[in-house]
């Protein structure tokens, strides 16, 4: 529990640190974690002793242990738990990002209109993609121990130590270009060790799950916080911006709430979001032209949104990108 703690405690220094510069420190960056995918994760199995069984003579083994099953998905859930605790980000439901998916094959396939059909690369309105790879695991549990003189008959006294390391690489993707905006590292490392009496016609089994109180869990926990803490210290600057749901009866409704600095009175820019721009020589995105199309002043703050008026322009509609004004 000592490592899991270390890591929740370090959750939380993430979540005060001021290193991740913002419009606003309740602001938060709105973020789609993809999931993890796991190069390392392959069984390895390696067995060495010494002696050979007799009284009193010691042996060691160490045995590799698999990963538990839906390990790298296990580890993307604990991801948006870890980014949530920061304060400083709103990770999207995975339940919704499948829906999109599904909205994005329709919209491709022109089975929807123009207006309603979700755009290729906006999930739901996404600053960032996060995305990563578990690209070191080692995960193995060693044996010490042998038959001890005067003792009794077929008993043998055994010390255990379980050990896991656990190494990630979180990236930062544009979801609109898919370009790398940054990336970053984390580690984790705990073990346990324990004394076992077992007889030796019987064979000792041992459940590896994944739960936080094992070592496993506690090394994947501190190597996420720690990757995450690294995204937040070096990650350059990402302006907020939001998004018009709908307008209705001259009211404007806008996907940003208090703790995205929502506040009546405050100016927010509209822009309309021009085609993408396409290398003509490589194919590669490099991002959407916007142009100003109006500005809008918020009236009301609500629990899961917020309202607005039209005070320039007149061609506001549902998906526009909101700004704040420059100061």
């Amino acid at each position: 529990m000592r490592h899991l703690r270390t890591a929740l405690a370090l959750v939380v220094a993430i979540g005060s640190t001021q290193a991740f510069a913002q419009p606003s420190a309740t602001q938060k960056l709105r973020v789609a974690v993809m999931d993890l995918s796991g190069s390392a994760l392959k069984m390895q199995q390696a067995t060495s002793g010494l002696g050979g069984g007799m009284p009193g003579v010691q042996t060691t083994t160490t045995i590799a242990l698999p990963a538990p099953a839906e390990f790298a998905r296990g580890l993307t859930e604990m991801l948006g738990t870890v980014l949530i605790k920061t304060g400083r980000f709103t990770v999207l439901e995975r339940a919704a990002m499948v829906q999109i998916d599904q909205e994005q094959a329709l919209a491709a396939a022109g089975k929807t209109t123009k207006e309603t059909g979700a755009k290729t690369g906006a999930i739901l309105g996404a600053q960032l993609m996060i995305t990563g790879d578990i690209t070191g695991f080692a995960y193995a549990k060693s044996s010490i121990g042998g038959k001890m003189a005067n003792v009794l008959k077929g008993l043998t006294v055994t010390t255990e130590r379980v050990t896991a390391q656990v190494v990630i690489d979180l990236r930062l993707v544009d979801p609109s270009t898919s370009e790398l905006i940054f990336s970053a590292k984390g580690e984790g490392k705990a073990s346990q060790t324990g004394v076992a009496a077992d007889l030796t016609k019987g064979d000792k089994s041992w459940g590896g799950g994944g739960s936080t109180s094992t070592p496993l869990g506690e090394a994947s926990r501190d190597a996420l916080a720690s990757a995450v803490k690294a995204l937040m210290v070096g990650m350059p600057k990402i302006a907020w911006t939001g998004r018009v749901i709908d307008v209705r009866d001259g009211v404007v409704y806008v996907n940003a709430t208090a703790v995205d600095g929502m506040k009546p009175g405050l100016a927010l820019l509209v822009y309309e979001q021009q085609p993408a721009l396409i290398d003509p020589e490589t194919g590669k995105a490099l991002g959407a032209p916007e142009r100003q199309v109006g500005t809008i002043v918020i009236d009301k703050v609500l629990e899961k949104f917020s309202t607005a008026k039209v005070t320039a322009g007149d061609s506001v509609t549902r998906g526009h990108v909101l700004r704040f004004k420059a100061p």
